[in-house]
Order: structure tokens, then sequence, then C-alpha cells
């Protein structure tokens, strides 16, 4: 099955201080890959918004730390991006969340954050956050990667022809 329409290639960034988000990301990378798509894994590190120009897909693994805040490694892109507040109207994406119900009121946090700035600048959410409550689990990594199917789904569905 191939559903990777006329727009191949979707950009991983992962948000990640523990590593978890990036155990995360290469499943659901991995599933995207199975069906069609190249998904180029990045650290939110070495990620600028320019970069977002050069897509038409995104996919974002990010934890929330601490006291509902960004990963270390999230920071400078997050500044970056509200800063400089790009059109992203071309881009569709799909976020999933890792938190802990435990810390809550900021559970899911920095995920949240994110989602909502990109639909501010215009990004088109192709599927509702998926979240993981807790270090992930085998059981939570095989939900990321059924939910980065219908991702699939959804990127392909947003970019059928009329």
């Amino acid at each position: 099955m191939d559903l990777s329409g006329a727009y191949p290639d979707v950009l991983v960034l992962v948000g990640t201080q523990t590593g978890n988000s990036e155990t995360v990301a290469d499943a659901v990378a991995a599933q995207l890959g199975d069906v069609g798509f190249s998904a180029h894994v990045t650290d939110m590190a070495e990620a600028y918004p320019e970069m977002l120009d050069d897509y038409r897909q995104l996919v974002v693994v990010l934890c929330t730390w601490a006291e509902g805040t960004f990963p270390d490694n999230t920071v400078a892109f997050y500044e970056a991006l509200e800063s400089l507040g790009p059109d992203l109207a071309h881009l569709a994406y799909g976020l999933v969340g890792l938190g802990d119900r435990d810390y809550d009121p900021y559970y899911q946090t920095a995920a949240y954050r994110l989602a909502d700035t990109l639909d501010r600048l215009g990004a088109r959410r192709a599927l509702p956050i998926h979240e993981i409550d807790g270090e992930p689990t085998p059981r939570d990594t095989a939900g990321a990667v059924a939910w980065a199917l219908g991702l699939a789904e959804a990127f392909a569905a947003l970019h059928e022809a009329p």
C-alpha cells in the first residue's frame, strides 16, 4: 500500500528530554515508511522553522517536561517559530504528545502549546493529538504506530485531487 501520493516526504521532529520521544518517533517513521512515505527524523535541537518550507507534511513527537515546559532540545525551535511566525498554510501535521498525568495540571501542555502555535500559523491538524501517559510501553508504541497509519491516510486524503 502506498499512501504517499504526490508528497512522499514527511518531516518528523523529535522533542525529548530522556529519549522516550525518540523511540516513539522512530516507530512512527517506520510505519510511515511502510506505506510509501519518506520520513526524515530530526532532533528538534537541529531543526529550524525555515525547514518547514520544504515539507507539506509534519509529524512532531514531543514530551512535556517538568512543570509543563518544553524539553531542552525543543526550546530554541519553538521560540524561533513564535518569533518568525511563518505562514504554514501549506503544511498538514500530526502530533504525538508524551506526558505524565501524575504532573497534572501540566499533562501534555507542551504538545498542546505547540499545536496551538502551528494552528495559529495556518497549519492543518490532520488528526487529533495522540497522547501517551507515562513512559511509553510497547503497547503505547503500538498505539502510536496505529495512529501513524491513520495519519498517513489523512495526509493522503488532504492531498487527493478534487
